[in-house]
């Protein structure tokens, strides 16, 4: 299992082109004609080969893995902007998860032989590719930490901070809305729905969250000095 929180990218250097700047250059038909995808659909699955490559614009997407034991483990929700597929695509052209889109979705989609090409011939999309793989690995190591240290009420807790981007852990409540359900923050953390609950439980009597109806919570960072101590 990998990190939980989103795979954010960090904002570029001062006059240098986003990654959604560069393909939208690159790739101006592809991006002209755009693939949308229902809520609960899947864009890929693993193990199949990599024709694609896709770029998010809205949606709430996650990677996820199925073992041989068909237990699934999520990566965290990908970020709008960020590319996904690359890569698989350049490690041996086969999928290693599964990328669903949990809510409905809007993608640039690629062929990944225009793709390669370009990447051959571009220096700014290689060097941004560069800088989105080292950022995602240093995501990544963090994770491991916490998955390493934190109980799961303490990795629930961060894990629906992450959810609640722009928000600053210092306000008094923060509401999170999120299209995943709980069996699927189960798989974010490592846990299973039972054990989930009961970390929602435990969270709930501290008064650090609550959890309301349609998919929302409330979370009091003031309050969370228990939970680590």
């Amino acid at each position: 299992m990998v990190e939980t929180r989103s795979l954010k990218t960090a904002a570029p250097a001062a006059g240098s082109e986003t990654l959604l700047e560069i393909v939208h250059r690159l790739f101006p038909q592809e991006c002209a004609a755009t693939t949308r995808f229902r809520a609960r659909s899947y864009v890929f699955h693993q193990g199949t080969p990599v024709t694609t490559v896709h770029l998010a614009l809205s949606g709430t997407l996650v990677l996820e893995r199925i073992d041989e034991c068909g237990r699934v483990a999520m990566f965290g929700t990908h970020q709008v902007g960020g590319l996904l597929d690359w890569q698989d695509l350049l490690g041996g052209r086969i999928h290693r998860s599964s990328c669903q889109s949990v809510g409905p979705s809007e993608l640039i989609t690629i062929p990944a032989e225009r793709f390669q090409t370009a990447l051959h011939e571009n220096e700014e999309l290689l060097l941004e590719l560069m800088r989105l793989a080292a950022e995602q690995a240093t995501t990544y190591e963090d994770h491991i930490f916490h998955l390493s240290t934190l109980d799961v009420p303490q990795r629930l807790y961060h894990t629906l901070l992450t959810l609640a981007e722009g928000s600053d852990a210092d306000d008094a409540m923060i509401e999170v809305k999120t299209p995943l359900m709980k069996r699927d923050i189960a798989a974010l953390i490592g846990t299973t729905p039972e054990t989930l609950s009961r970390g929602l439980r435990r969270l709930s009597k501290l008064k650090v969250v609550e959890f309301t109806k349609n998919k929302t919570f409330r979370i009091f960072p003031g309050r969370s000095e228990d939970l680590f101590e």
